[in-house]
């Protein structure tokens, strides 16, 4: 009879006690992201297939167009977190912004530089202009690489008009505004398909960068600790998830980028074959020593190059992989 009662109080507790999700209302994230790309695979995986719900979380996440206007909404509190280039971030720290990169997105460069037919080479874009995102963006400084490796200074030989993500950069070259532009999958295989030239990958003159990272605030990581960690779970989820299903990674690129699922899975591939997405949230170093030296090399810093723990904060991070289950 006692084990009876125990088991219907028990019972009855248990019903009394809501889920942890239900127990209070989601913490609100607002995330700044560059453009609706792959770059964000992770955070729309985190979102499609309930990951940050499991962390009773709420993420918004918000369209700014470049990372020279992603990090002053980070500074200013408009967001929270901030998935744009480690460069970008660098340069705003090094400027005395208190932040910090505290987990990896897309650790190699993704781009191809592409052109219109009649270009056959790098050299034929000598006297054209080329859209980009932001005249100082991460992608852009990948761009230049490649083309100073051809024989092509800016502004000397080239003109660039900055244009906005991929998807706005990708509209510019069917209309004819520009005369090549760097594009990444989907993109670049859409184009190829519709007969413009691919003129070869960013990644031939700088195999080891940094590209996409998440970015926080000091004073909000440190205040909202808990939820930033939770955050960070929840894209560790992510992250291993793209890596194993691909079948719905596939449908998820296809949903938000709005392209077939033959560009969606040579897509998938691309970016989970040399680990562009990394499977735990790692930060690649070596590319963001690269980051540091393109930017002595450009005269925006001075060596000796500063450690690395100047930039990055892998406590969160750290915490996240323990706490996952």
């Amino acid at each position: 009879m006692r084990t009876l009662v125990t088991v219907v109080v028990f019972l009855t507790l248990a019903a009394l006690t809501p889920p942890l999700s239900a127990q209070s209302n989601p913490d609100k994230v607002t995330i700044g992201t560059i453009s609706l790309s792959l770059n964000n695979l992770p955070i729309y995986a985190a979102q499609e297939k309930g990951f940050f719900a499991k962390e009773n979380i709420f993420v918004e996440a918000v369209v700014l167009g470049a990372s020279t206007r992603a990090i002053p909404a980070l500074i200013g509190g408009s967001t929270q977190v901030s998935a744009s280039s480690a460069m970008t971030t660098i340069r705003a720290i090094n400027k005395g912004a208190a932040l910090k990169i505290v987990g990896g997105v897309i650790n190699a460069p993704v781009y191809d530089l592409i052109a219109n037919a009649k270009y056959k080479s790098i050299k034929d874009l000598k006297g054209t202009t080329i859209g980009v995102t932001g005249l100082i963006t991460s992608d852009t400084v990948l761009m230049k690489e490649m083309l100073k490796a051809n024989g092509l200074e800016y502004p000397r030989d080239y003109a660039m008009i900055a244009i906005g993500g991929t998807a706005e950069r990708w509209l510019a070259m069917q209309t004819g505004n520009v005369a090549a532009a760097i594009l990444s999958p989907p993109f670049t295989f859409a184009a190829e398909d519709a007969g413009f030239t691919n003129l070869g990958k960013t990644a031939k003159y700088t195999p080891n960068f940094t590209q996409t990272v998440f970015n926080v605030r000091n004073e909000w990581a440190q205040e909202k600790r808990p939820v930033l960690v939770r955050f960070l779970r929840a894209i560790l989820r992510a992250e291993q998830w793209i890596h194993t299903q691909k079948e719905d990674t596939v449908r998820i690129i296809a949903k938000r980028l709005k392209f077939s699922e033959k560009y969606s899975e040579a897509s998938w591939r691309y970016f989970v074959a040399s680990n562009t997405i990394p499977r735990d949230g790692d930060i690649n170093a070596q590319g963001v020593e690269k980051v540091l030296q393109l930017l002595v090399e450009e005269g925006a810093m001075k060596p000796p190059l500063p450690r690395q723990d100047k930039y990055i904060d892998t406590n969160y991070l750290d915490e996240a992989r323990r706490t996952l289950r």
